[in-house]
């Protein structure tokens, strides 16, 4: 098969992928790892998406079989400390992120040092059993809201998400998703991208990016349609 193809497999399922459609960013990573079941973007990527929908176990089988090909770097114990923290394992967590900080691409001029605030977030919360136990509460908020947010239930999907960011600071789904439910269900575009703003602060993630942009068009148009509708009152005041 033509290496382009390979590559439009990825760059679809990278786009799938940031517009939330995990299902649909499996399905063409799938159709990459037919052809090459151990290159590192088909294990990385698909490790990551079975962590976004949902299935821990699956993606840390992924992961793991990337870490013995390709050896340890920051990218994978950082991936492995997520998965870890999600289950629970504070211990395996703490031990990962320390290990991903340890990093020589986590130094000052390394090419992961943009990820270090997170990680050292993460970090403090695993060293902390009382604010462990707190984020595992706002796992369990995050699941609620989700809930929620598929029976129909938008206010309180929305207090559920940022309940569960305050439970646990560093859960930037928790605030992509209440800032999803502020512009597209809400049409409350500022309150959106202050969420996504919070977002994106904790992980650089193209899917936030996205969003940021995406409530920023909003407010544009908003405004746009405010000014006019200011102009259209002035001009029926003098036509008076």
């Amino acid at each position: 098969m033509p290496a382009f193809l390979l590559a439009f497999y990825e760059r679809f399922g990278l786009n799938a992928y940031v517009q939330g459609d995990y299902t649909k960013a499996l399905a063409w990573f799938r159709k990459l790892e037919a052809r090459e079941p151990d290159s590192i973007r088909t294990l990385r990527n698909i490790g990551v998406v079975l962590l976004a929908s949902g299935d821990a176990a699956g993606a840390e089988r992924y992961l793991l079989r990337e870490e013995k090909l390709y050896g340890s770097s920051f990218n994978r114990h950082s991936a492995l400390a997520d998965i870890a923290y999600a289950r629970g394992a504070r211990k395996e967590a703490e031990k990962r992120y320390a290990a991903a900080l340890a990093d020589p691409d986590a130094r000052p001029d390394g090419r992961s040092v943009d990820a270090r605030p997170f990680v050292e977030a993460r970090l403090a919360l695993c060293r902390s059993e009382a604010a462990f136990a707190a984020s595992r509460e706002g796992a369990k908020r995050f699941t609620e809201a989700e809930a929620a947010r598929t029976n129909g239930e938008i206010e309180k999907a929305l207090a559920l998400f940022e309940e569960a960011a305050s439970l646990d600071p560093t859960h930037w789904p928790a605030l992509n998703n209440a800032g999803t439910i502020a512009l597209n269900t809400l049409g409350d575009a500022a309150r959106a991208k202050a969420l996504f703003l919070r977002a994106f602060e904790l992980a650089r993630s193209p899917q936030v990016a996205r969003n940021i942009e995406l409530a920023e068009d909003a407010h544009a148009r908003t405004a746009k349609a405010s000014q006019a509708a200011k102009r259209e009152g002035k001009g029926r005041e003098t036509e008076r």
